[in-house]
């Protein structure tokens, strides 16, 4: 079999894409809709802005999270740099070396933190970043108290407040994250792309002060709301496969599950092996076909991760009997499977699974898991391509 089309996709990218769009189409629709901006809605659009960058942040920081951690901390460098520049030379900031250079480079930052941390890295990148960032600022500050050709074009001619490289430069980043999210779908690559949308608009009303905090405002709170959502949707779901996960599974047997309930799990035999010959992208789409054919074979199975290499299917109202030769029945279509990634890449995996059914005695879903691991384990010891009863 092949990984054909997945329409559930179109639904998900649909999801992770909303939370932004109604964020920024709301900010667009109140920003539109005032003809007058007192001075009081600034101070507390400010206020705000400062707050929610700074909870942003800390919470982007301890759930590590650092794609929004990095964004969150360009916007608000972009803010302070913008502001510096307005407060300093007035209304002729626009003109400034400092405000032309960093219009220039603030989304492609943006784009850096989307892209370079789109996994979660240690903490010693997440700290070159910053040492890159504040480069930057120092790059900037030096270039400020040159003497810049004020006649330049290209630098000093602009489009709204945006000058033509910001401009290019602005549109580039903003199609690659556009691409970046169609091919990745995730609630944090849509959050990437509508953060720039966001700071371009802030920077492009930036003669607004208003309506310059307003979109800086937006930026922070996508960022925010998105790791909420993240944070919270990574508890239960396992965001490659797209399908929940084993602590779900814990919560939905205590929860959901009726008393009478048998799980088989499920390893791939050889894991390793299919990661050093595959690389883990390849391997990550032959679990997306195993999974696919999980559910040809049995539409009414339950399907967890539970490890890399590992899987756990909920039976319910089954007995163990009941749940082996189903199991049974699930292993041997797999075996006999082939998966095709391209005309010559075509193969064929098993696996191995235990049968593992829920006794008045057991406290928990967790001793009913513990418990076909450890028959599995000493299964496998032997053989593979097994099912095997706990």
């Amino acid at each position: 079999m092949t990984l054909g089309f997945e329409p559930e996709k179109v639904l998900l990218y649909s999801k992770t894409m909303l939370l932004p769009i109604i964020i920024i189409g709301a900010f667009l629709i109140y920003f539109f809709s005032i003809s007058e901006f007192s001075e009081e809605t600034y101070h507390s659009i400010h206020t705000m802005f400062v707050t929610l960058s700074a909870i942003t942040f800390i919470f982007a920081g301890l759930r590590r999270i650092p794609s929004m951690a990095m964004s969150v901390a360009v916007v608000f460098i972009s803010y302070l740099i913008i502001n510096s520049t307005r407060y300093a030379y007035g209304e002729d900031y626009m003109f400034s070396a400092g405000y032309n250079i960093w219009i220039i480079v603030a989304l492609p930052n943006i784009l850096v933190a989307s892209l370079l941390f789109a996994q979660n890295k240690p903490y010693r990148y997440w700290s070159a970043f910053f040492v890159f960032l504040f480069a930057q600022t120092a790059i900037i500050e030096k270039l400020q108290n040159q003497s810049i050709d004020a006649d330049s074009y290209f630098f000093y001619k602009h489009i709204g407040m945006l000058n033509y490289p910001a401009l290019a430069t602005a549109c580039i980043c903003i199609m690659v994250l556009l691409i970046y999210q169609t091919i990745r779908g995730k609630i944090l690559n849509s959050a990437g792309l509508f953060i720039s949308v966001a700071v371009i608009s802030g920077l492009y009303f930036s003669d607004n002060l208003f309506a310059f905090s307003l979109f800086f405002l937006a930026a922070v709170l996508i960022a925010l709301l998105s790791s909420l959502y993240y944070a919270y949707y990574i508890l239960y779901k396992d965001e490659e496969l797209n399908i929940d996960n084993a602590r779900l599974f814990l919560k939905d047997a205590e929860r959901k599950y009726p008393l009478k309930y048998s799980i088989a799990l499920m390893y791939i035999d050889e894991y390793n092996r299919l990661i050093k010959r595959y690389g883990k992208s390849k391997t990550l789409i032959l679990k997306k076909m195993l999974l696919a054919q999980i559910r040809r074979a049995n539409r009414k199975v339950k399907i967890y991760n539970y490890k890399n290499d590992a899987l756990i299917l909920a039976f319910l109202n089954a007995n163990s009997a009941e749940t082996f030769n189903e199991a049974e029945n699930i292993r041997r279509i797999l075996a006999k499977s082939i998966f095709v990634f391209n005309e010559n890449n075509h193969l064929q995996l098993t696996v191995s699974q235990c049968v593992s059914e829920k006794k008045r005695s057991d406290a928990d879903a967790s001793v009913v898991l513990s418990r076909a691991e450890d028959n599995l384990r000493k299964a496998c010891k032997f053989t593979h391509n097994i099912t095997v009863k706990a």
